[in-house]
């Protein structure tokens, strides 16, 4: 068994066909059948089934087996690849989500050019899911996270670095505005300003309403903070964000949720398990790992 030979027929399992696969990686179609025969040779048994040329290629259950086994191999060697490759160089890929990049980034690229670091590392900034998948995949070497409730992993080394509060966007002028905390039962018939489904703040809201069986009554889904913001600072409707998230504007107060309806989000660092950071790249997460604000 090579990687080569799980490579064509992971191929061949997904398209069914001996053409496209032989066209992908750029061999003849024996050389596929080939690569098959080895598999089947090696293994005692029967991987593929096809009655003729034109008729389905059928996946017998011990080739499935190894089409599951295979993609997992592949994977693998292809982060072992990866890895390799970039132990040598100086630089540490770090990712931040959304509503950490907009937290704890300004203050960590503040910290590596007081240790001389900033040169040597690259930043991404994107959604907490994204970020965790590039993490397993081997494309970022550490990620700083958001979630609302504490992140478990059976492959990655995760670390709390803070907990935040959500609180209420309102307009100095809307009703809500004269209340000290906000309730679920405050927010109905209320037009509120959310965010897309799975980002922070639309979760905390979700999560928040639902406790208590009130429905939000969405007016508007914005695709940022800003818009939110905006929108908030001109009356059209209540927002909801993670606090020091948001720079404020004049129009706009920050009310905290009752305590008993409170929504917390977690910062938290992961890196993987299986990765072996150099020196360099060691320096960079521990920065990362125990930095805290004053």
């Amino acid at each position: 068994m090579n990687e080569r030979d799980l490579k064509y027929f992971c191929h061949l399992v997904e398209t069914g066909n001996y053409t496209a696969t032989s066209k992908q990686f750029g061999v003849t179609q024996p050389a596929i059948s080939a690569a098959v025969k080895r598999l089947e040779t090696q293994y005692g048994t029967t991987l593929l089934t096809q009655f003729n040329h034109r008729a389905k290629l059928v996946v017998t259950p011990a080739g499935q087996v190894l089409y599951v086994k295979a993609r997992k191999i592949i994977r693998e060697i292809s982060q072992v690849e990866l890895e390799v490759k970039h132990a040598n160089e100086r630089q540490v890929r770090l990712g931040f989500s959304n509503v950490a990049g907009g937290i704890w980034l300004p203050r960590m690229i503040e910290r590596f050019v007081k240790n001389n670091l900033l040169d040597q590392i690259t930043t991404t900034v994107a959604d907490s899911e994204k970020l965790l998948d590039d993490l397993r995949n081997g494309k970022l070497d550490a990620a700083v996270f958001s979630t609302i409730q504490p992140e478990q992993s059976a492959d990655l080394q995760v670390t709390q670095l803070e907990t935040r509060q959500l609180s209420l966007l309102v307009n100095v002028n809307h009703p809500l505005s004269k209340l000290r905390e906000i309730s679920p039962k405050d927010l109905k018939e209320v037009p509120l300003i959310a965010r897309y489904k799975k980002t922070i703040p639309r979760m905390a809201l979700d999560q928040f309403c639902f406790y208590r069986n009130v429905k939000p009554t969405i007016l508007y889904e914005a695709a940022t903070n800003q818009l939110v913001e905006g929108l908030v600072a001109r009356n059209v409707g209540v927002g909801i964000a993670v606090d020091d998230g948001t720079v404020l504007s004049k129009q706009i107060v920050r009310i905290p949720l009752k305590e008993k309806d409170r929504v917390n989000c977690y910062m938290q660092l992961a890196v993987r398990k299986s990765f072996l950071p150099n020196e360099n790249q060691q320096r960079c997460i521990e920065l990362l790992k125990y930095y805290r604000e004053n």
